[in-house]
């Protein structure tokens, strides 16, 4: 083997190396950025859910002058109420209905924590996601009343 043949492998050998290091750098520089933006995304959804069942929970509050005890009283509510099922997205603010998946986590398909606290005046309510540390309302201090926890 002649001096230019074995640079020409070693070169090819070269291109070959380079261009796996290039890509697998690539992928260990996006793939990482990739899972936070999903993250980030199905974040941004459960937070759009929760405000969603606020919303629904603020109506049922506005038609009946108090809070529902439970979410499941609150989806009877609302899938009686021909006002809100004529038009929900006019309550929900543009956000979707689904009656099936309502009040479920987008993150795990775990359904949404609720509980009220009516001896306290005003009533207070938490509605929260079992699956991180997002909350809408306190159980405790009224100045949270229905504020999320992040804003």
């Amino acid at each position: 083997m002649n001096i230019d043949q074995r640079n020409r492998i070693v070169s090819i050998v070269l291109i070959v190396v380079i261009l796996f290091l290039g890509y697998w750098l690539y992928v260990t520089i996006t793939g990482p950025w990739q899972e936070v933006q999903r993250e980030r995304a199905v974040t941004e959804q459960v937070r759009d859910n929760l405000m969603a069942v606020n919303e629904a929970i603020r109506f049922y509050n506005e038609q009946n002058n108090r809070f529902p005890v439970a979410l499941d009283s609150l989806m009877v509510f609302l899938t009686a109420n021909e006002r809100f099922m004529a038009n929900p997205d006019s309550v929900l603010r543009n956000r979707r209905f689904d009656a099936n998946n309502f009040f479920l986590s987008p993150r795990t398909g775990n359904r949404f924590e609720y509980a009220l606290n009516d001896s306290a005046r005003p009533p207070l309510y938490l509605l929260s996601d079992p699956d991180s540390d997002d909350h809408i309302g306190t159980l405790t201090r009224v100045t949270d009343r229905g504020a999320p926890s992040w804003r």
